[in-house]
């Protein structure tokens, strides 16, 4: 699937949406919520991150993106808590006029985890059309990685409706980000490369190295990156996968996730300098017309950055490190087909069509074990898969179980449709990353 198919799902074309491409994508995930693989929802039990309660049985958890299993930390919940007793559970006013002291509170703990300032926001989404309007100008042009993730691309379409270019390249294709500059550098004044850190469908990663030496050598390259997946499991305090491979310099800019891996909730958007935080602070529309963070959310994210600022989250790190790890070598062994094998807790067995993807997902559920399909529109059609989450709620001994269930399924489906593991992964093509 193209940009353009991307695009003409997403994006209104006038008063109407591309059809064909919407009875696609409905036709797919109404499969998939049909087989009561997607649209699920838990019976009213405590939830501890281990098992989802369903009308089915308990399904062990290999899908939730809460990697570190903070969300379920009793001192996060405790702090969330005690935030929501003392200051309500909600704030109906814009930061422009004022803000609780807890808020103020928050930034200033995850400002030390990053050691520049932040801004706090309740979502990425908002995050990203904060940012965007404020820091891209009428004269730069936009970059767009194929498979950025679509908080990004929603907020790049608001500032192109300003008049701002904006071009798509295939996924970490940094031969074709070259290409697309020399002929992009003349007309503009910066040229902006949107990308993740982690991607959220492939489990891979932006080769962070090669981007640094293109931004020395390119003058007008800028790089935006959303690190919401890369957060808190990896780097120095947790500050995520892309500051653990390079110092935060002047032509980069970052927004990641207080969720997931932070097991918080909201977002950080990590400034250069108190002048540019200002300046966002001042200008950013949903900073001035939107609600601020929740003080539960905010006890939540205090709570959370002491335990990043302190020694506990290396042994976290590694903890999760050894599972990861683990989890790849035996799937090697076990030959299964794994799109890329950065060693992220990021994990997607290929598929192929949507329909290899159900039934993969089928042998998986039948024994009690959740995970996610990554299907279109979210991927392209042929690079469907069955994402598998590796996170602190689980063992060695769960990672061998559902590595076996995998290896029982490859082995029906593969002689149902005569395919092999080349047969699947040739659809998928990872740029400058080899699987």
């Amino acid at each position: 699937m193209g940009n353009t198919e991307l695009k003409s799902i997403f994006v209104p074309k006038g008063k109407n949406m591309d059809n064909r491409l919407v009875q696609k994508a409905l036709e797919i995930v109404n499969g998939f919520r049909k087989e009561k693989k997607a649209y699920l929802t838990t019976l009213d039990r405590p939830f501890n991150g281990k098992y989802y309660p369903l009308d089915q049985g308990n399904f062990k958890n290999f899908s939730l993106c809460d990697y570190l299993n903070l969300s379920n930390d009793s001192r996060i919940k405790k702090a969330a808590a005690d935030a929501a007793l003392k200051y309500g559970v909600y704030t109906a006013m814009s930061r422009t006029f004022m803000k609780l002291s807890i808020y103020e509170a928050a930034e200033e703990m995850v400002s030390q985890i990053f050691h520049s300032p932040v801004l706090l926001l309740p979502r990425t989404t908002l995050s990203h059309i904060t940012v965007l309007p404020v820091i891209i100008d009428r004269k730069d042009a936009i970059i767009l990685d194929h498979q950025v993730h679509t908080t990004v691309r929603i907020a790049v379409d608001m500032v192109k409706s300003y008049g701002v270019h904006v071009e798509t390249i295939r996924h970490n294709n940094l031969e074709m980000l070259s290409v697309l500059y020399d002929k992009l550098k003349d007309k503009y004044d910066k040229i902006w490369y949107f990308t993740d850190g982690v991607y959220s469908m492939f489990g891979d990663t932006l080769p962070v190295s090669e981007i640094k030496g293109l931004l020395k050598r390119l003058k007008k390259l800028y790089l935006y990156v959303d690190d919401a997946h890369g957060m808190s499991w990896v780097g120095k305090n947790g500050r995520g996968f892309f500051l653990s491979e390079t110092e935060y310099e002047e032509k980069m800019f970052l927004v990641t996730s207080l969720g997931k891996g932070f097991g918080a909730g909201g977002s950080a958007i990590v400034c250069h300098n108190s002048e540019q935080k200002e300046k966002i602070e001042i200008l950013g529309t949903p900073l001035m017309f939107t609600s601020p963070v929740e003080p539960a959310t905010l006890g939540a994210i205090i709570e959370s950055a002491k335990i990043h600022l302190s020694d506990e989250i290396i042994d976290l790190q590694g903890q999760l490190k050894e599972l990861t790890d683990y989890f790849y070598k035996r799937s090697k062994e076990l030959e299964l087909p794994i799109v890329d094998n950065t060693p992220t807790p990021i994990i997607l067995m290929a598929a192929g069509k949507p329909q290899v993807a159900l039934e993969f997902a089928e042998e998986l559920f039948k024994n009690k074990i959740h995970v996610t399909g990554a299907i279109y529109p979210a991927v392209p059609y042929n690079n469907s898969g069955v994402r598998i989450i590796v996170n602190l709620t689980q063992t060695k001994k769960d990672l061998d179980e559902i590595l076996e269930v995998m290896r029982i399924g490859y082995d029906k489906v593969y002689k149902k449709y005569h395919l092999n593991n080349y047969e699947i992964l040739k659809h998928f093509k990872l740029g400058n990353n080899k699987t």
